[in-house]
């Protein structure tokens, strides 16, 4: 099939009595077009009204479908023109509405323009046009109001644009960079003229007419959407270059110290302020460690509770789907495949979905196909993407998976035979939507260089045996990626995994806030998924942990900062909530005050009760110290591993750098939120944790 010479987005909602005139109309202007229409319609009706329309067009003229639902269904208007320019054939793309208030005769006119500009726009308030089809009063004020907050928001990057706020433009894809857009509302063009302000720009005269059918999306709702989103929109600009973030921190800094120079407090009671908020803080963040920490291990019952019921004498009940999402792990995937095939549940498929190109992890699963499945239980999903990541190669699996329950397993990860039977009798016994299984990391290391991994095991042992129940608990579960089993109808319903850097956060939030999802959790070192430690800390090419660790921040703050988790039904619920997704931003900031505890120890003197303050948050650093000692020496037990005296070693002296490591992730996070970077930062896995591969 040839690229065709330009792709028109058109999202829309509930417009099935709209898109076939609409059709119809632009057949007759243009021809050796894609039309790409994304429908966030709560029904199949305007699908099907655009598939009887297409079935008229010539062969000039062709014609898809994005129906956005469930975890697709973000941005809103903006959201849907995003989708829309990741999955546009061309380069060139025009966004115009479905109710044909945006004419399609001037189509070909805007198409032609963007062959010598970036940007075009139909503007409504342009010599020649007419805002007359905006229908209400309502609707006028929140267009003018709209224009209006914008011009003063954005006066250099409106500078001789008439209508900012029009939804009939195009725009060439390789200009922008769709995945820096931060979706929301109905703000698409006015964010591409604020973070690109210099495209070639140019405007037409669009007469605004009449809605042919149905009703406008555009209310007082949207509005005041568009009142909370223009402050986020104005600071994300000025932050958009390293001169200005810089400028702004120094200029922070200078606030600061000329506020306390300033203040009407001696600068004695000023710093005993400062240093007792500081004390408190890292006090309790310590302390929530601690307790998360001994929960799981609270009492030899609680410890019990954990475990996996027996599978003995079980007749499934259910069907399973584990997808597998590889790329580009060719050195591990077999031996994963391998494993999975060795499960005693009798009625399970493997998916393992992969991408067009990556022929190396292709031919390794054909080989495990031809050699080791006599069964036929390992099939493939092979799609080519514009940008891969680990949601799309999941929701592709999802579309074509058989099971009445789905699993997700890493391309590294080892896998017991028990564990779908054990998973089958969880779902029987608790009635439960998803099952969160436990994940352990392994490879301890035992070179110098080494050091930073024993702690990042212990990360893993802790929030498996003890954070993961404590969640489960209170009613909210961030899922782990992988050794998670979920209900293949509640999946369909969610839509499948939200497409954000942290997908199995995101959906956890998801299921647990609109859906209502009962998770449950079971924990045994015999039936733990084990996988490998990062090799490096900073090497993307070998494995990473920092840009692991940046990857992970990034989507829990863009989880924190959407809100969904707000809407959970109890206080409690929603403090755990707003906690652990800004844990990770909380412990950095504890991490870069510590220092300021010891030297105000050491170097300052402050009253009494200051000075016995500073020591407090040395007390849940000590027993989280502590801690992480029998951790260890329980890890060894229960997985047979031989620990040495270096590891000890590497847990007191490395304790205090592996926090800043996780600090500068933390930090480098919201750095690259702030400046729109999604980059999907993959870990690299080289089988370590297998016996015989290591080092």
């Amino acid at each position: 099939m040839t690229t065709p010479r330009a792709t028109i987005v058109i999202p829309c909602r509930h417009e099935e009595d709209n898109v076939g005139p609409l059709i119809a109309r632009l057949a007759a202007v243009v021809t050796d077009v894609e039309l790409l229409f994304v429908d966030d319609s709560d029904d199949d009706l305007t699908v099907a009204a655009v598939a009887r329309a297409a079935r008229e067009l010539p062969a000039s003229l062709s014609v898809r479908v994005f129906h956005r639902r469930g975890a697709y269904r973000t941005g809103g208007l903006a959201g849907a023109v995003t989708d829309g320019y990741r999955r546009a054939s061309a380069t060139k793309v025009l966004v115009m509405d479905a109710d044909l208030q945006h004419p399609p005769e001037l189509v070909p006119a805007l198409l032609a323009a963007l062959d010598d500009h970036d940007l075009v726009m139909a503007s409504r308030y342009r010599e020649g046009g007419s805002s007359g089809g905006l229908d209400g009063p309502v609707r006028r004020l929140v267009s003018t109001g709209s224009t209006v907050l914008a011009r003063v928001a954005f006066p250099v990057a409106l500078r001789g644009v008439t209508d900012p706020m029009t939804g009939f433009f195009g725009v060439r894809l390789d200009k922008i960079d769709p995945d820096r857009l931060r979706a929301r509302g109905f703000k698409i063009l006015l964010e591409i003229l604020a973070r690109y302000p210099r495209l070639r720009r140019t405007e037409l005269p669009l007469d605004f007419g009449a809605r042919l059918a149905g009703e406008s999306k555009g209310d007082l709702g949207q509005g005041l959407l568009y009142l909370r989103q223009l402050p986020a929109l104005r600071a994300a600009t000025w932050f958009a270059t390293p001169a200005a973030r810089w400028g702004t921190f120094l200029a922070f800094i200078a606030a600061v110290t000329a506020g306390l120079v300033g203040a009407p407090l001696s600068g004695a009671a000023v710093l005993a302020l400062l240093v007792t908020a500081v004390a408190l803080y890292n006090t309790v963040v310590g302390a929530l460690e601690v307790r998360w920490r001994l929960y799981g291990w609270r009492t030899p019952e609680a410890v019990e509770q954990m475990r996996w019921p027996s599978g003995d004498g079980l007749t499934a009940q259910e069907r399973f789907t584990i997808i597998v999402p590889a790329l580009h792990e060719e050195l591990v995937i077999a031996a994963t495949l391998r494993h999975l095939l060795r499960q005693d549940h009798p009625d399970y498929e493997i998916l393992v979905s992969l991408c067009e190109g990556d022929d190396a992890t292709i031919a390794e699963v054909a080989r495990v196909q031809a050699d080791d499945d006599p069964h036929g239980r390992v099939r493939t999903v092979i799609r080519a993407y514009e940008r891969s990541n680990k949601p799309r190669q999941l929701n592709a699996a999802l579309a074509v998976c058989r099971g009445t329950v789905v699993g997700v397993v890493d391309a590294e990860d080892d896998v017991a035979p028990q564990l779908l039977t054990r998973v089958d009798t969880l779902l029987g016994r608790t009635g439960a939507d998803v099952v969160q299984g436990g994940v352990q990391l392994m490879t301890l290391g035992s070179r110098a260089r080494d050091w930073f991994k024993v702690h990042n095991v212990m990360e893993y042992f802790f929030w498996f045996t003890s954070r993961m129940f404590y969640q489960v608990r209170t009613g909210f579960v961030p899922l782990g990626g992988n050794t998670v089993f979920i209900r293949r109808e509640l999946l369909d319903r969610a839509g499948g995994w939200p497409d954000n850097l942290t997908e199995d956060c995101a959906l956890g939030v998801l299921l647990c806030t609109k859906y209502g999802a009962r998770v449950v959790a079971a924990y045994e070192p015999e039936l733990a998924t084990r996988e490998e430690v990062p090799q490096t800390i900073g090497n993307r090419r070998a494995g990473s942990l920092f840009w692991q660790r940046v990857r992970w921040n990034q989507g829990f703050l863009s989880i924190l900062l959407e809100g969904r988790w707000s809407t959970l039904p109890t206080l409690r619920q929603r403090a755990l909530a707003g906690y652990i997704l800004a844990t990770p931003f909380l412990q950095a900031f504890s991490a870069l005050l510590l220092p300021l505890s010891v030297a105000t120890i050491v170097w300052l003197k402050v009253p009494v009760f200051v000075a016995m303050l500073m020591y407090a948050p040395f007390m849940p650093i000590l027993i989280t110290l502590a801690t992480q000692f029998l951790g260890l020496r329980e890890f060894a037990r229960s997985y047979r591993q031989k620990v040495l005296w270096r590891h000890y070693a590497f847990l007191l002296a490395g304790a205090p750098v592996y926090q800043w490591v996780l600090m500068g992730a933390a930090f480098w996070a919201v750095w690259q939120h702030i400046d729109g970077n999604t980059t999907w930062h993959k870990t690299a896995h080289g089988g370590h944790h297998r016996p015989v591969l290591a080092s």
